[in-house]
């Protein structure tokens, strides 16, 4: 074989090994063998179905130099896993958009570049996670020239592109991954080599501790599959061991590590309740130190008003920081409240100002300083004990925050406060904003400053609920307050150069979250894009672990870093991704007539 030229490994049932794991029919066991052919290519893929539980297969190459490597996958595939001889670990690979059954295509992916001297690749199913179907069509492996690899390594070597800042929700990632041993923990941050990625931030979810109201796991009727997955692996795999190796992995990667955790994970609504998602802390405290609405009612969510919910959560922190990471993440974008009108508040505010808060709305401008100033005192205790738990070393606090400044207020989130104290290293802004709408005949005063309790207690009881969240978003206008005045930025300009002048003044790094988790390669730059030409330096990915194994995407999303060069960048259309249509699968004529389905 010449190994300087392009090279497709197209029939992988007959070239892989070992042949024992490879099968022509659906054994749960092995990879099923399928034929398949498109206009150009025909070749047999290795299929493992849902429950399938396959043991790993092999393909030798015998490359000798650098290549590139794409993947060719059926569309009907789901997730499955590669690895190099010399690679750490195993990096997923996933295929873009829905699987649908009649997605009759094989969609080529960029993997990854490396010198294949002496390689061999591992093909892995991950079979004690959530049920779903790998299928792998072909490997190509195109030849780089001395000229590209030098430009590779040179581009690899940079650290001006370091921009981006992902963030992993670890009750997907154990549904997707669940991992048995490191080998499989390793993925979750292999999967960000090659990339502009600086910190990679994993979420603590230790704070959910719940067993099943049943007492047992094995007899409690979920909601979900990934549930009761979950369930089983949130205590015998996220442990504090695997989460301290994992954190050196990465920093030996050269990736920042970071663990992070919500602020008001302290339960979640049916059918989602009485299972893993139960908070005991919560449960054994909740009649002591609930949020409290301003009309009485008790709120499903611990105030930080009380210095024992504070400490609690601290103590969180602190075992995570001392594990190695090199920095803790407050999530305050999922969650809310933080504090409300319990007592320790009304008699705070009544020293202070002199009358009852609880006839006022939270958008009052003394409401907002009290509640904010409240978590100022946290996140100042939350600071001293970092640095108290961890002296040697500085442990960084990142916030991530609403879509503004004002919207972090109004949820009690004063970043740039924060920022000010140097209690905090860095901001992440995720679009999303949650506001207090009081609408109507509520008032006791034309000016609409004091609200009628009694009527307020009705208002909330109406067809729409008084806390308005519009979800992930790109842009919002304005919002009124509560007497009707425009509030939060007026463009997107105003809402970057807000965040940017914390940046400059007071040192600590802006990432600004790019949303919907899923978008064409040329929206994502787009975005991208716009962010920086109205003064962003950096961005961030919330739910990264949904988007890096989708490679046609992860293609776009990895190189965001590279600010100066993104302009010219492509789509990637042709050089990273491509499609191929099936004309034959498994023996059936898919090219005119569906069999079964009809044309």
């Amino acid at each position: 074989m010449e190994n300087r030229k392009e090279v497709l490994f197209k029939d992988l049932a007959e070239l892989c090994e070992p042949k024992e794991n490879i099968s022509p029919v659906r054994e749960l066991g092995k990879w099923n063998a399928v034929p398949y052919e498109t206009r150009d290519i025909k070749g047999s893929m290795l299929v493992s179905l849902q429950e399938g539980h396959p043991g790993d297969v092999f393909l030798a190459p015998e490359l000798t130099g650098w290549y590139k490597i794409l993947v060719g996958q059926y569309r009907y595939s789901h997730l499955f896993s590669l690895k190099l001889t010399d690679d750490r670990g195993f990096t997923y690979i996933a295929p873009d958009g829905d699987a649908a059954y009649a997605s009759h295509s094989i969609s080529e992916v960029y993997w990854k570049a490396a010198d294949m001297t002496g390689q061999t690749v591992t093909i892995r199913k991950h079979s004690k996670c959530m049920p779903q179907n790998a299928a792998i069509a072909w490997f190509r492996f195109v030849p780089m020239t001395d000229e590209e690899v030098a430009a590779f390594k040179a581009d690899q070597a940079r650290k001006d592109t370091k921009r981006l800042y992902a963030t992993h929700d670890m009750h997907g990632q154990l549904a997707i991954g669940t991992p048995q041993s490191f080998d499989d923990w390793s993925v979750i941050v292999q999967n960000y080599e090659q990339s502009d990625v600086e910190w990679f931030s994993m979420e603590n979810i230790f704070i959910f501790d719940g067993d099943p109201s049943t007492g047992d796991a094995d007899n409690f009727a979920y909601p979900r599959v990934c549930d009761n997955i979950i369930q089983h692996a949130i205590r015998t795999s996220y442990t504090p061991e695997a989460l301290e190796k994992l954190c050196r992995y990465g920093q030996d990667m050269g990736l920042k590590m970071c663990s992070s955790m919500r602020m008001g994970a302290w339960g979640i609504e049916f059918p989602y309740d009485q299972m893993y998602f139960v908070n005991k802390f919560m449960e054994q405290n909740k009649e002591k130190f609930r949020c409290i609405d301003r009309d009485g009612t008790p709120i499903d969510a611990l105030s930080y008003i009380y210095p024992e919910v504070r400490s609690y959560v601290i103590g969180q922190f602190v075992s995570m920081a001392r594990l190695g990471f090199d920095a803790v993440e407050m999530i305050y974008s999922r969650g809310v409240p933080y504090v409300l009108f319990e007592q320790p508040f009304v008699d705070r505010f009544i020293a202070r100002y002199g009358e009852d808060p609880r006839p006022l709305a939270l958008d009052d401008p003394r409401v907002t300083e009290l509640r904010c100033e409240v978590l100022t005192e946290f996140v100042g205790e939350l600071r001293s004990a970092l640095d108290e738990a961890v002296p040697e070393r500085r442990v960084g606090l990142h916030a991530r925050c609403h879509f503004s400044l004002y919207d972090s207020r109004h949820v009690a989130v004063d970043v740039e406060e924060w920022a000010k104290r140097g209690y905090i290293t860095a901001i992440i802004s995720y679009p999303q904003r949650i506001r207090e709408v009081l609408e109507g005949d509520l008032w006791t005063d034309e000016s609409r400053t004091h609200l009628d309790l009694a009527k307020y207690y009705d208002y909330v009881r109406g067809d729409m609920s008084c806390i308005r969240h519009p979800g992930d978003v790109d842009f919002v206008e304005p919002w009124p307050d509560s007497r009707g005045v425009p509030q939060g930025p007026r463009s997107q300009k105003e809402r970057i150069d807000e965040f940017m002048a914390i940046e400059k003044k007071y040192g600590v790094t802006v990432y600004i979250d790019i949303m919907p988790r899923q978008m064409p390669t040329a929206e994502y730059k787009r975005r991208a894009l716009e962010l920086y030409d109205l003064g962003a330096e950096h961005l961030a990915f919330w739910d990264a672990y949904i988007r890096v194994p989708n490679r046609a995407q992860w293609s776009m999303v990895r190189r965001l870093g590279h600010k100066d060069e993104l302009p010219d960048f492509t789509d990637g259309a042709g050089e990273y991704f491509s499609n191929y249509r099936l004309m034959h699968i498994a023996d059936k004529d898919v090219s005119r007539y569906i069999p079964a389905w009809g044309g």
